[in-house]
């Protein structure tokens, strides 16, 4: 539903993005994963018909992000920026039927449609509020009803939850997970890596510009061939057992993490994890349980940016 080819815009010779090939299917929730200044924002302006590429080509459904599909594009994509502007003199029911009858729904259907965002939204009871006596939770709830007024199949989403207390992060997850099932596809923007993890289908992890990796997180995980997390259950001595672990080749940062329970960092291939297990049973070690934990967001994030050279300026 969203895609990209090679699409680059530079800002000197080390700012903006650099062939990056987005691929989001139908249905799904992306999460676009990168530090403050890796570039999401210029690839999603570009994605919403604000920016012109360089080069390469952008695609929303058939249609390519052009300036002649401008119109096609606004009708199907809903843009949330990470700083909803509002108008503070309007009431929230003024502010919506102002972007109603910007995207040119008829005054007959745009009431229905307001209530409609703001159920969507769990905002119903704001309808008759002062846009400037809204808390930073609420206008984003008030952003996200504007963004759905038009009713479009792809949703944009930029640093949703930024800003937010953890009681309304928790809310806009819940209702990014309910705009799904209504059938919207959406790519979500953020730093946020918990954010992400526990609401996306699938990720894209881009660094200074370039999209190092994108797929499900376990996806990502795999194809990564070092630092593992494994965690040891031993029934000996956990002490000499973490000795014992520690001095094994490809064993880094080796703790105890309960009583019996051992977790360390493997720099070796996933491939020759099990001779671990093999070494640590020579040496005398009674294992319970020898599993490597699940790939998690943070975790792949941090390896595979720190491979590409880091943090981006």
């Amino acid at each position: 539903m969203i895609r990209t080819e090679k699409l680059t815009k530079k800002f000197g010779t080390d700012r903006g993005v650099f062939e990056i090939d987005l691929d989001v299917p139908k249905g799904c929730i992306y999460g676009f994963v990168g530090h403050n200044g890796a570039g999401k924002t210029t690839a999603i302006k570009i994605l919403c018909g604000l920016l012109r590429p360089d080069s390469g080509k952008a695609f929303i459904g058939d249609y390519e992000v052009t300036p002649k599909n401008i119109p096609l594009i606004k009708k199907s994509v809903g843009y949330m920026p990470d700083i909803t502007g509002v108008y503070d003199q309007m009431s929230v029911w003024e502010f919506l039927d102002f972007y109603g009858a910007a995207f040119k729904i008829p005054p007959q259907k745009r009431k229905e449609r307001i209530e409609s965002v703001l159920e969507l939204t769990n905002a119903s009871a704001m309808i008759d509020y002062q846009v400037s006596s809204l808390s930073r939770g609420m206008r984003q709830k008030i952003g996200l009803a504007k963004t759905l007024i038009h009713d479009p199949d792809v949703l944009i989403l930029d640093e949703p939850a930024g800003g937010l207390d953890p009681n309304a992060r928790i809310e806009m997850r819940r209702t990014i997970a309910g705009l799904k099932g209504l059938g919207k596809t959406i790519l979500l923007s953020s730093h946020i890596l918990p954010e992400l993890a526990s609401v996306c289908d699938r990720v894209g992890i881009i660094n200074k510009g370039r999209l190092l990796a994108q797929g499900t997180v376990q996806e990502i995980g795999e194809r990564l061939q070092e630092n593992l997390t494994i965690l040891v259950t031993v029934d000996s001595d956990t002490r000499r057992a973490l000795e014992v672990i520690s001095g094994l080749e490809h064993v880094q940062d080796a703790v105890i993490a309960d009583v019996n329970h051992i977790s360390l960092s493997y720099t070796g291939s996933r491939e020759l994890a099990g001779r671990l297990l093999d070494s640590i049973l020579a040496a005398g070690v009674k294992v319970r349980w020898f599993e490597e934990n699940e790939a998690n967001l943070e975790n792949v994030f941090i390896n595979i940016t720190s491979a590409s050279g880091g943090k981006a300026e």
